[in-house]
C-alpha cells in the first residue's frame, strides 16, 4: 500500500497519461484520444513501413483542443523535425503525402524552421524530451478530427504527440505505473548500450528499385540468350548426327 501511495502521490509529476503506439498507421487504426480535455500522450516509433502515426477523436462541443508535437532527447534526434498535422472538415486544404478521408481537409504545422525546442524533464520516469511545437488548435465542432505526425525527410525516428491539459488519473491502477515507468524509458532508451541507427527511407527505396531494374534486366537477358541459342543442350543433341552426316558426305 506505501509504494501505491508512493505512485499516486507522484502521479501529476506525470504530464500526460501515456499510450504506446503500435500500429496507428492509417486513419482507420487511429488510436483513438476518448477525452481531448484529458492530457494524454502517444509515444510513437516511425519506420520505413510506418511512415505516419495517426489519433483520432470526437470534439463534441469544442472548438479548439490543445495540443503538442515532441522528440525524446537522443543525440540522433537532435535536427529530427517531425511535422503534425490536423485532418478534418474545412481546416484547409494543405498539402500532405499521405491519403486521408473523403470531405476532409489538412492544416500542417512545420518544424523544421525550429532551431531552440523547449526542454521537458518527466521527473517520475527520468525522461527527457523536446517539445517541438504546442498549442491550441481550432477544430470544427462535433466532429470526428484526427492529428497526424510524420517526418517529410522520410527518416525514422521517434515523435510523440499529446493531447489535452487536465491531468486525470482517478481510473489509474498500480500495475499502469509500473508498466508506464518502464515503458516510457525504453521508448526513451534509458540504460541502452547500443543505440539504434535511423533509415533514409527514400534511399532505402531507390536502392530496392534499382536492385529489380537491375534484376530485370538480367532476366532479360537470360531470356534474349535462350531464344538465340540453338535450343540449349537438347538442341545440340538433335543436331549433333546432323552435322556428323554432312561430314561423311
Amino acid at each position: 500500500m506505501s509504494l501505491l501511495c508512493l505512485l499516486l502521490a507522484l502521479a501529476p509529476a506525470w504530464a500526460h497519461k501515456p499510450s504506446y503506439a503500435d500500429d496507428h498507421s492509417t486513419p482507420d487504426l487511429a488510436h483513438t484520444v476518448e477525452d481531448p480535455d484529458i492530457s494524454i500522450v502517444l509515444y510513437a516509433e516511425l519506420t520505413c513501413e510506418r511512415e505516419t502515426v495517426w489519433l483520432t477523436t470526437e470534439t463534441g462541443p469544442r472548438e479548439e483542443i490543445w495540443v503538442e508535437l515532441g522528440v525524446p532527447v537522443l543525440d540522433r534526434l537532435l535536427d529530427y523535425r517531425p511535422s503534425l498535422a490536423l485532418v478534418a472538415p474545412g481546416v484547409g486544404d494543405d498539402a500532405v503525402p499521405f491519403d486521408i478521408p473523403e470531405g476532409y481537409g489538412a492544416q500542417v504545422i512545420d518544424t523544421s524552421a525550429v532551431t531552440e525546442p523547449m526542454d521537458f524533464w518527466e521527473p517520475f520516469t527520468q525522461t527527457a524530451s523536446w517539445i517541438l511545437w504546442q498549442g491550441w488548435l481550432a477544430v470544427p465542432s462535433d466532429s470526428q478530427v484526427y492529428l497526424v505526425a510524420w517526418n517529410p525527410e522520410r527518416v525514422t525516428g521517434k515523435v510523440w504527440v499529446a493531447v489535452g491539459k487536465i491531468e486525470d488519473f482517478s481510473d489509474v491502477e498500480l500495475s499502469d505505473f509500473v508498466i508506464w515507468v518502464e515503458e516510457t524509458s525504453d521508448f526513451h532508451e534509458v540504460g541502452w548500450a547500443v543505440p539504434p541507427e535511423e533509415l533514409d527511407c527514400a534511399l532505402l527505396e531507390a536502392e530496392a528499385e534499382a536492385e529489380d531494374e537491375a534484376g530485370g534486366k538480367r532476366r532479360q537477358g537470360d531470356e534474349g540468350g535462350c531464344a538465340t541459342a540453338p535450343g540449349g543442350a537438347l538442341g545440340w543433341t538433335l543436331l549433333l548426327p546432323l552435322v556428323l552426316l554432312r561430314r561423311r558426305r
